[in-house]
């Protein structure tokens, strides 16, 4: 009997474990300062050069990465993470099957600047594992671009 009620907990605790993992995205969020210096793109964000070559962004062409980290973010629970430009917050609320099988993920994404004024507020869909970039801010010598790129098991 005992053997049984030890084999219940364990399956509970792999089931569980199992869904919190397919409850939480794994974000790469890259600062990048766009400008029209002639300097060429950054090596850095080289698998970001296909979305930086076509417009809106090629109306600049200068790409410099000023900043890179992970995010982990918990379905329906805010996430935050300091940047160079202010702070970010994402809100993971859900993934969807897109045609064709690939995952569309959809986030609530906050943008504040230093001085903690909001300058993005939206909620966006996109494919997972395919960056998302945000721009418009102007920065010290350009305009600041926030790449998104999320998968979720």
């Amino acid at each position: 009997m005992m053997t049984v009620a030890k084999g219940v907990v364990v399956v509970a605790l792999v089931l569980g474990a199992a869904r919190a993992h397919a409850q939480t995205a794994q974000c790469v969020v890259t600062e990048i300062v766009a400008s029209s210096d002639k300097k060429g793109l950054d090596p850095r964000l080289e698998r970001l050069k296909a979305k930086l070559v076509r417009p809106p962004f090629s109306a600049w062409d200068t790409f410099v990465l000023v900043g890179e980290q992970s995010v982990s973010a918990e379905r329906l629970k805010p996430a935050t993470a300091p940047l160079t430009q202010g702070t970010l917050t994402l809100l993971y609320k859900d993934k969807m099957a897109a045609q064709g099988g690939r995952a569309r993920l959809r986030f609530g994404v906050d943008l504040d600047n230093k001085q903690g004024r909001r300058s993005v507020s939206t909620v966006v869909a996109f494919d997972a594992g395919d960056p998302l970039l945000i721009a418009g801010e102007p920065v010290k010598g350009g305009t600041y671009i926030l790449a998104l790129g999320c998968t979720a098991p």
